[in-house]
């Protein structure tokens, strides 16, 4: 006796593969939302990077600007500069040398650096002095320029390295400080000579 059998296929199983199917598609879908959200916010931050750096580059060459153009009108136009001085400005002679004809190694503000110290330099430099830039570092908050000097002092020749360390606020210069060799200032700008030290 032949017997007949049948295979019967039941759709039982569908609602649940279209569940998964709609569950499936959703986490992709998820995963997708995420990751645009991902690449939006690194793109964000990069533009907010780039600006940054944008704006200190910026202001690291406006405080570059300002420190070149103290020595370009220091002695040609002193009162050009009056406008880029912070309102607490400072000049330091760092030189630590007594009986000067103005006090060294103390501050002036913006107004005695030209009353008081510029003032005394034609005394000490009567041919006036040539300064050559050979480095400048600069970033958002101060600059320090290297140079070298030529120039004939009042009691012999006077070619001294100086360093200058410039400060800012407020996009102004708020202080600066000079440091060269006191001992060439001593010796060639008032006519000191070395005392030998007491044994």
């Amino acid at each position: 006796m032949k017997t007949n059998t049948f295979i019967t296929i039941s759709t039982a199983t569908a609602p649940e593969n279209h569940r998964l199917w709609h569950r499936f598609c959703n986490n992709c879908i998820m995963k997708l939302i995420q990751l645009v959200c991902l690449f939006l916010i690194i793109s964000a931050s990069s533009l907010t990077l780039n600006a940054d750096n944008q704006l200190r580059f910026e202001k690291v060459e406006e405080n570059k600007q300002m420190a070149l153009m103290f020595f370009e009108k220091l002695l040609a136009d002193p009162e050009a500069l009056k406008p880029i001085f912070h309102k607490d400005f400072t000049f330091t002679y760092m030189g630590k040398i007594p009986d000067t004809l103005v006090p060294y190694g103390v501050p002036y503000d913006s107004e005695s650096l030209f009353t008081e110290w510029l003032a005394h330099i034609p005394k000490v430099l009567p041919f006036g002095i040539e300064l050559k830039t050979t480095d400048i570092i600069a970033d958002e908050n101060g600059v320090a320029v290297r140079q070298k000097g030529e120039a004939k002092g009042k009691y012999g020749q006077y070619n001294n390295d100086y360093s200058w360390l410039f400060k800012f606020k407020d996009g102004k210069i708020l202080s600066i400080e000079e440091f060269n060799s006191d001992f060439l200032v001593a010796k060639s700008l008032y006519g000191r000579r070395l005392a030998p030290s007491s044994p």
